[in-house]
């Protein structure tokens, strides 16, 4: 990961494979195959480059960019559900916080942008070992840069529909299928067929596949994306609720991995759990949500997942049905060498880290907003008087019968916590105190009208 800063700009660098200089040759061969295949498939992104970087991550720089004034939307991103006495309150708090690691990756989602997806991954240091346990000596890290000056409102990538892996490719596999068909409870339904397609593909018709070009410049290793963290590396993470959501990923993906091969054991011959995981985090950190031909879908797409992150977001893509192709459209005017950059979405930390291997030491928008999350865990007292209807507010239960008042109080009970530290903070007083103060306020006001709503809808 590399991040180079210039007025709240922020840039992530994660297209890497890296090698010695005696494999670069190699590299380079894979690079002109996977671009020439593109090309001739009717690709286009002539304006464009793929440049190399110096194989030391730290000494990546590229030159930044004025700072553009316009601010384009927001990405959702996908959140499990907690149940039980304990919960999380994910809270937009203005403090920013700094996490990093060694390197780093993206991940592509979603018209919406990566709701779960959402993106890319690219930074791979394979300097040990593949998923195969094979020793791995590959080393490039990549940008994509403007060949020429590129002007606002022009279409600088475009990637036919052929090129694509969807959702529904996945679904029409033989394993695809058979999950179709079952009842089974998977973490991330649209990631797993895509990974699917691209595990069986690969495996089935290797050498043959038209995506042959396409998985040949995916990273063999993702080393930077926690799941895959060592025991040594995850200890950097003590103290933050980062480890309990990286434990529940791996669980999340273990659990998939062995009820897929309940259903379909041919899985077990198509893929490891390793290669599973690999898959996974590949899909997770490149898929884009899109919608073709009026439909709702996920998908892989070569060469516009190479775009490294930036905000504010100086391009925007989309699925062009008249073009019949994936098309990267310029927002602004860029200069001829300048990096091209997608924005993955305005995003807390942990899911730049979680999901895309790389965390923004100064994560805010131009106007100063701080996107990261503070988890609070919360367990109502057993004895409680009010226990029962503070657990079912807490747990987002029946209310009124349309759930506005425990809505409505969640946004009460956010607002009047944010606007206490706010206050603490001006007033050099204990943010912690005002927050603890506001909270039991605001949930002992909301459980109490809960109660009075039910009595109300008994009579």
């Amino acid at each position: 990961q590399q991040q180079n800063q210039h007025q709240h700009q922020q840039h992530h660098h994660h297209h890497l494979n890296q090698p010695p200089s005696s494999s670069c040759d190699g590299a380079e061969k894979k690079y002109e195959r996977f671009e020439k295949w593109l090309y001739e498939n009717q690709g286009e992104f002539s304006m464009l480059e793929l440049r190399s970087y110096d194989d030391n991550v730290n000494n990546v720089t590229v030159k930044p960019r004025e700072a553009s004034s316009s601010s384009h939307g927001n990405v959702t991103e996908e959140k499990k559900e907690m149940t039980g006495m304990s919960m999380n309150i994910n809270m937009n708090i203005n403090t920013s916080t700094t996490s990093t690691s060694g390197s780093s990756k993206n991940s592509k989602n979603s018209n919406q942008k990566h709701g779960t997806g959402g993106g890319r991954s690219d930074i791979d240091i394979d300097t040990d070992t593949d998923m195969d346990g094979q020793p791995t000596q590959e080393s490039e890290m990549r940008g994509v840069h403007a060949k020429v000056d590129i002007p606002p409102n022009t279409i600088c990538v475009s990637i036919p529909k052929k090129c694509l892996i969807t959702v529904e490719m996945g679904q029409a596999t033989p394993i695809g299928q058979i999950i179709l068909k079952s009842d089974l409870d998977l973490d991330a339904p649209k990631h797993i067929f895509l990974m699917i397609f691209l595990l069986y593909d690969r495996k089935i018709h290797g050498e043959q596949s038209f995506f042959k070009p396409y998985y040949d410049i995916l990273p063999k290793t993702l080393h930077n994306i926690p799941i895959f963290w060592s025991r040594d590396e995850l200890s950097y993470l003590e103290g933050s609720y980062l480890l309990a959501q990286i434990a529940d990923r791996n669980e999340a993906i273990t659990e998939d991995y062995y009820a897929i091969c309940e259903v379909a054991p041919e899985l077990a011959s198509i893929a490891t759990l390793e290669e599973f995981k690999w898959a996974r985090m590949c899909v997770c950190s490149r898929n884009f949500g899109l919608q073709i031909d009026g439909h709702r879908t996920s998908a892989l797409v070569p060469h516009a997942d190479m775009l490294n992150h930036h905000r504010p977001r100086e391009t925007k893509w989309t699925y062009d049905d008249e073009l019949e192709a994936f098309t990267i459209t310029t927002l602004q005017r860029i200069p001829t060498g300048a990096q091209v950059y997608d924005s993955y979405g305005q995003k807390c930390n942990h899911r730049f880290l979680l999901n895309y291997g790389f965390a923004v030491e100064d994560n805010r928008e131009l106007d100063g907003f701080c996107p990261n999350e503070v988890p609070i865990e919360l367990k109502v007292l057993q004895n409680d008087p009010l226990y029962d209807a503070k657990l079912e507010f807490w747990k987002r239960g029946d209310s009124d019968g349309n759930g506005s008042i425990t809505e409505h109080h969640s946004t009460n009970i956010s607002a009047a916590v944010a606007a206490a530290v706010d206050a603490a903070r001006s007033q050099q007083i204990d943010p912690a105190v005002a927050m603890h103060s506001a909270m039991r306020a605001a949930v002992s006001a909301a459980a109490s009208d809960l109660q009075n709503a039910k009595r109300a809808n008994q009579t």
